[in-house]
This record gives C-alpha cells, sequence and structure tokens, in this order.
C-alpha cells in the first residue's frame, strides 16, 4: 500500500505500483477461472525463484567476505 496500490508498470521508479506478494494477496479470493488462478500461482512461483536465487547470493557473499574478511588487514 505505501507504493500506491496501482496494478499498472510504468518506466519511473517513483511512480505507483503493485508488489507481487500484494497482487497474490489481493486477487486470490477473486480467481474465479482456471487460468486466473494459475496465472496467480505462477507469480507465486516466480516470488519463490527470486526468493530463492537472492538468498542463495547471499549466502555467496557471506561465504566470499569470511573468507576475506577474516584476515587483519
Amino acid at each position: 500500500m505505501v507504493i500506491g496500490n496501482a496494478a499498472a508498470i510504468s518506466a519511473s521508479l517513483f511512480s505507483p505500483g503493485d508488489t507481487i506478494a500484494s497482487t497474490i494477496a489481493s486477487q486470490f479470493t477473486e480467481a474465479t477461472g482456471d487460468l486466473y488462478l494459475s496465472a496467480l500461482i505462477e507469480l507465486g512461483l516466480v516470488l519463490f525463484l527470486m526468493t530463492f536465487i537472492l538468498n542463495g547470493l547471499a549466502r555467496l557473499l557471506i561465504v566470499a567476505t569470511e573468507r576475506g574478511g577474516g584476515k587483519p588487514a
């Protein structure tokens, strides 16, 4: 709700938008057709994959900083 809750894509980062999680939460009860429900489930899969990739990158960053950051300068 902070970013504007607008279901539109624009070129500016400062214009209103909608997050994937809020789209799933607000439209899941309205999903009447199979295609609509499948699209929301695919959005959930995209959100899961993005989370999985970001967590993997964060783990790699932690491993890299522990190797080089533990030595005194």
